[in-house]
């Protein structure tokens, strides 16, 4: 037996005993289940590694010795190292340990390996930040290999001893392209574990050297991110020098970092700094200080809403959004409301909309007064987009107004916001209309309002409509009922299939046959019983819709089948063999079948066979009997070869 063996053997003996053990501690009790066996000890995990266990075994040796493993596991592991396929597992281990002896066996196992061995040491080095392997690691930097001077760039960025800094900074200037970005990345990561320390002395020179180099974008705004977090004292000259430059990158990066800032005294720096800074730093700036979300930059703010620059004018209004919550900052917003330019009418609509404070309302309401009929519709959207309590009675108020965009905009707000008190002063408007444009507003908001109020409402339009003016306003009224489905609703349909007015008779029986709630059924049913040709046609294609969509089991095959007794023409028949294919019912196909006999509607009749047939389980031995008759009639009967082919797929599929 040799070592491994045996050690494996010694585990298996470990849990048999176990086992033994919880059997004889069970003996007068219910059966229980044995306790685990105990897990291997740091020596016998120790053996693993230094066997000739496989690499699996050795690989889950060096898992649990990552966990257990102490001071005397260290040299088994190490003796892993320079292995291709378990230096990964080794490392896994070691750097977990917190002994200086790990560092020193990964430094002297550094200048034997090779290799992606190699650069997992470098890594491990790296991570455990070892300062004293710095003299190792710079050398490195120059290696043959770019993987592993790269490798070596990122393990000295971690270490950042003064040391190893020095070096990359060294390294930089002459560094190949394939390792300049691990060397930048190396250089902002030590400069970030400085700043991180509270070393911002330290910092800042490695953040201004990336600066200032020919480096990347996104180095360089890293290093600008990080100079100023790093120096918070110097940060606002810093942030001012790119707010004032030319780099759009730069500006927006400054006016992130302003957002960020903490600290009540910033505001009133950049407040105060904003109104000598070109356009494109005004615009920059703004946005930051309305990301700040400090008041006490209002003032700056309206006085830049004064702007002659429409972009700055623009981002003052926006931001004058985010930070206003006074009447005289709604007041300065409504005021660009008549703007011709149509970027800073939009933007304060926006802006007013998004605006917070206990007397926003309340001032865009007081606005109404006085204003042109443009602004006057522009506040009563913004007074319902702000669902503000004054929406609704300055909406109402509206609706008597003598500009027709007005009344409009008051339209809208009601079909927002409107129930069944607002119902009844849309339906004034509707039976004051004076043209179509402005009735069909009217119902297009009674609509809406119906819609979301349903049963709340129809007492008051079926009650308008007993009263109504002329046949105009009831038809209307009518089609309003209509959309709310509910019974009582139906009922008016109903009766108005009956009006004096044939249109209003006509628009009532296409009202029915698109009723959504099977209620209707019967009616409908009646309906397609008409010898007038258009009410029969009308009613069963309502009755085969209600069928195929909100008909179930029974009363879907029983609904459908009524269906082909009332088609009278090949048209209808189609239409009702149709709805038929959807139906999991196998019994169906004995009442389809007939249908292809006759030449009109045959393949219609053989579609809706195929597609009950190809619902039916296998199993179901008499179900498939069914479907197998009727697909061998499809087969024998219709010369259609696609439907053939359907046919027999399905048929295939059943055998």
């Amino acid at each position: 037996m040799n070592k491994t063996t045996a050690i494996w053997s010694f585990f298996a003996a470990l849990f048999v005993a176990g086992a033994l053990i919880s059997f004889v501690a069970c003996a007068g009790e219910a059966a229980g289940e044995a306790a685990p066996p105990a897990p291997p000890t740091e020596a016998e995990l120790i053996a693993v590694v230094q066997s000739d266990a496989d690499w699996l075994q050795k690989q889950d040796a060096c898992r649990r010795l990552r966990e257990i493993g102490t001071q005397a596991a260290i040299p088994a592991l190490a003796a892993l190292l320079p292995d291709e396929t378990l230096s990964h597992m080794a490392r896994f281990a070691l750097e977990a340990m917190p002994y200086p002896e790990v560092d020193t066996v990964l430094r002297e196992a550094l200048a034997a390996a090779a290799g992606t061995p190699k650069a997992g040491i470098i890594i491990s080095i790296g991570a455990r930040r070892d300062a004293q392997a710095v003299p190792l690691l710079i050398p490195l930097l120059q290696d043959a290999s770019p993987d592993i001077a790269r490798t070596a760039a990122g393990a000295l960025g971690r270490i950042a001893t003064s040391e190893a800094t020095k070096a990359l900074l060294a390294y930089r200037a002459d560094a190949p392209d394939a390792t300049r970005a691990a060397v930048n990345e190396a250089l902002l990561a030590a400069a970030q574990r400085y700043a991180d320390e509270g070393k911002g002395d330290q910092a800042a020179p490695v953040y201004e050297q990336l600066l200032a180099a020919d480096a990347p974008v996104e180095v360089r705004m890293g290093a600008f991110r990080g100079l100023a977090c790093a120096q918070p004292a110097k940060a606002p000259q810093l942030l001012i020098g790119a707010l004032k430059g030319d780099d759009p990158l730069f500006r927006d990066l400054a006016a992130q970092i302003v957002a960020e800032t903490e600290g009540s005294d910033i505001t009133a720096f950049y407040a105060k700094a904003l109104p000598a800074l070109p356009s494109g730093g005004q615009i920059a700036l703004l946005r930051g200080l309305a990301d700040r979300g400090d008041p006490a930059a209002r003032k700056v703010v309206i006085e830049s809403v004064k702007s002659g620059d429409a972009q700055v004018k623009v981002a003052a209004v926006k931001a004058l959004g985010a930070l206003g919550s006074r009447a005289e900052d709604v007041a300065t917003l409504v005021a660009l409301l008549s703007s011709e330019d149509g970027a800073v009418l939009e933007t304060a609509s926006t802006a007013l909309v998004s605006m917070r404070g206990d007397e926003v309302d309340g001032a865009l309401a007081s606005s109404l007064a006085g204003a042109g009929p443009a602004v006057h519709a522009e506040v009563l959207a913004l007074l319902a987009s702000r669902r503000a309590p004054q929406a609704i009675p300055s909406a109402i108020a509206a609706v008597e107004n003598g500009d027709a965009g007005v009344r409009t905009a008051a339209l809208d707000a009601l079909a927002l916001l409107g129930g069944p008190a607002e119902a009844s002063a849309v339906i004034g408007v509707i039976s004051k209309a004076q043209d179509e444009s402005e009735r069909g507003s009217a119902e297009s908001a009674l609509n809406a309002i119906a819609a979301r109020k349903g049963d709340e409402v129809l007492p008051v339009v079926l009650e308008s409509m007993r009263g109504a003016a002329n046949d105009t306003v009831r038809l209307v009224l009518l089609r309003s009922a209509a959309e709310i489905g509910s019974p009582q609703a139906l009922e008016a349909v109903l009766a108005a299939m009956k009006d004096a007015n044939p249109e209003i008779a006509s628009e009532a029986v296409r009202m029915l046959s698109n009723w959504p709630a099977l209620d209707a059924a019967p009616h409908l049913e009646t309906l397609a019983g008409s010898e007038d040709l258009t009410a029969y046609v009308l009613g069963l294609r309502g009755y085969v819709r209600l069928a195929r969509e909100n008909a179930q089991g029974g009363r879907q095959l029983e609904m459908l089948s009524k269906g082909l007794e009332l088609a009278r023409r090949p048209e209808e028949v189609k239409l009702v063999l149709g709805a038929w294919g959807a139906l999991q019912n196998p019994n169906a196909l004995s009442t389809l079948k007939p249908y292809l006999d006759q030449p009109d509607v045959r393949n219609e009749a053989a579609l809706a066979i195929i597609g009950i047939a190809g619902q039916v389980k296998k199993e179901n031995a008499q179900h498939k009997a069914l479907a197998i008759e009727a697909l061998n009639e499809v087969l024998a009967k219709c010369e259609d070869t696609g439907i053939r082919d359907n046919a027999q797929k399905v048929l295939g599929g059943l055998q």
